[in-house]
């Protein structure tokens, strides 16, 4: 494999600088790389190698001119299923959507990369509806993790994570309704970001689910986000320009509150190794001067039952809304979870709706008394890879640590920050809302204080395929 495929994006701007390289042969590099890894790996769901070429030969043409747009000029990106993107198909991970035409419009995530010069490769994949945090789709079928071809990337932005870790782009953009980029981003070793909502504009506009960045380290993070976070009027909730001048520069823990999060008091207990993991990235902020405080569970009872079933609401009319005679093309797991919400009430779910705000009031309260919270992305080390969850009946269950930012609106971060055996585990970095250059900034101070080395797994061997049924 070209080793500039895993450089970063700074490393990349000063290979096309010097000529070393250009976009049009790094994207070259990036399909030849592609062809022979995703077949193992299953993450791309479309190669729009048209569309990059034109992108690329348009970047090599400004950038030997020096008329370069930007950081992400020249630089092959990919984006998730479920971003519109103008030519590239929109399925939304759902096998009935397979003929449903071509994208005619950007959403904002799409546009910003384009103006911007990114060389967008195409789409990767995703599960049914995005209602399932895990690598497992009527479509597309199992992506599976390159660190271990047995074990799940975690979903649902699934693909982005897989294409990523072994090599395949620089960037990705995914959504995240429950934790959909940071927990890729746990099984799969990377650096995502749910931002405030607002932050990163996408269509259509909500309150629970935000377009996020995805990347191998902070510093391509911040790449992404700074181009993708500029406002758009299409969402709603589009928050206005920030200034960004500092936000490369790692943000030191000394006299910082921050709590550490290990039980939600409900779901899946933390396992051994993932609680290693975390304490251990308390420590490293204790020892540089945080005031760090392990934080009891946040919850007396448990309060899931009422996400889940507005969860359930989501799918369910997302069904309703196929073709009656396609509709059994949609993943069992997911549409025989969601059927029960064909006999809610619309009472009950203004029950249910109040329930989650109660819910997402406390977890607010509980964190805003920390400047920020650190806890697992996920309370185990993964599971296999043709497993919709930790537990089959709700197939968002295990998003305890990650679902209930989505509902608080708060900035909340992935990073890898050690590995059990060959698996990485993360970390999540939460902050309040708006503070999102802040969380990313201690992310990136946490990056430089872990105390492992990433060696991505680029060479997927195809061999294993067959071994793999």
């Amino acid at each position: 494999m070209n080793p500039l495929l895993t450089s970063s994006t700074a490393e990349i701007r000063q290979a096309f600088r010097t000529g070393e390289t250009t976009p049009l042969e790094l994207l070259d590099a990036t399909l030849e790389h592609l062809a022979i890894t995703d077949p193992v790996i299953n993450a791309i769901a479309y190669v729009d190698e048209p569309g990059a070429r034109a992108a690329a030969q348009a970047a090599t043409e400004r950038l030997q001119s020096g008329r370069a747009l930007g950081d992400l000029d020249g630089i092959p990106v990919t984006i998730k299923d479920s971003v519109h993107a103008v030519g590239m198909p929109w399925r939304h991970g759902i096998a009935a959507n397979a003929d449903l035409p071509m994208s005619t419009v950007d959403a904002p995530p799409a546009a910003r990369l384009k103006e911007a010069g990114a060389v967008i490769l195409g789409k990767t994949t995703m599960p049914d509806m995005g209602m399932m945090a895990a690598g497992v789709s009527s479509l597309y079928g199992i992506t599976r993790n390159p660190w271990d071809l047995t074990r799940n990337t975690g979903g649902s932005s699934a693909g982005a994570g897989a294409s990523l870790a072994s090599g395949i782009g620089f960037g990705s953009v995914g959504s995240d309704i429950a934790g959909s980029v940071r927990l890729p981003a746990g099984h799969c070793g990377l650096v995502a970001l749910k931002p405030t909502q607002g932050r990163i504009p996408h269509t259509a506009p909500s309150t629970m689910r935000s377009a996020g960045p995805m990347a191998r380290s902070v510093d391509d993070l911040i790449d992404l986000y700074r181009v993708i976070s500029q406002p758009d009027p299409r969402d709603t909730w589009s928050l206005p320009p920030e200034d960004t001048s500092g936000i490369h520069a790692a943000l030191a823990p000394a006299g910082l509150r921050i709590g550490v999060m290990l039980g939600m008091g409900y779901g899946t207990t933390i396992s051994d190794e993932v609680l290693r993991v975390v304490r251990s990235a308390a420590a490293q902020l204790t020892a540089a001067g945080a005031l760090v405080t392990e934080m009891p569970p946040i919850f007396g009872e448990d309060p899931y039952p009422a996400l889940d079933r507005l969860f359930q609401v989501r799918a369910r009319t997302e069904w309703e809304s196929i073709p009656e005679d396609l509709r059994t093309q949609v993943l069992p797991a997911v549409a025989d979870w969601a059927s029960a919400a064909a006999n809610y009430s619309a009472a009950q779910f203004s029950r249910d709706t109040e329930a989650v705000m109660r819910a997402q009031e406390i977890v607010r309260a509980r964190t805003s008394e920390f400047d920020f919270v650190i806890s697992p992305v996920i309370p185990t080390v993964g599971f296999a890879a043709d497993e919709v969850g930790l537990d089959p009946g709700q197939p968002l269950g295990h998003c305890s640590f990650t679902a209930w930012f989505n509902q608080t609106a708060q900035p909340a971060s992935a990073l890898c920050f050690g590995f059990s055996e060959h698996m990485p585990v993360g970390i999540q970095v939460v902050g309040p809302r708006f503070a999102d250059q802040a969380v990313l900034r201690l992310t990136k101070w946490l990056e430089g204080a872990r105390e492992i080395e990433m060696n991505w797994p680029t060479e997927v061997a195809a061999d294993k395929i067959g071994a793999l049924g």
